[in-house]
């Protein structure tokens, strides 16, 4: 397992803790990138193209996956009009 999958693992377990994240989600920025920074640092520490590659990609992944998700609550908001 790369240092990138290790970091996005952590990230994943760190986000899967909260059930809600209220109103404002960015006020949890901060804190949940103090939870990774420890795997950032390995990261940064044997830096790679793959590794910054991998990271890239899940950004992407996490764009569409919200757009997705926006697209899903319009129409079941439609449907509950």
């Amino acid at each position: 397992m790369s240092r990138a999958t290790r970091l996005i693992n952590r990230l994943d377990k760190v986000l899967a803790r909260h059930d809600s994240f209220g109103d404002d989600p960015a006020a949890f920025v901060e804190s949940v990138f103090a939870e990774i920074e420890e795997q950032l640092e390995l990261v940064k520490a044997k830096s790679k193209p793959e590794h910054w590659a991998e990271i890239y990609v899940e950004r992407d992944r996490a764009r569409i996956k919200e757009q997705v998700l926006n697209r899903v609550m319009a129409r079941g908001s439609e449907s509950i009009d």
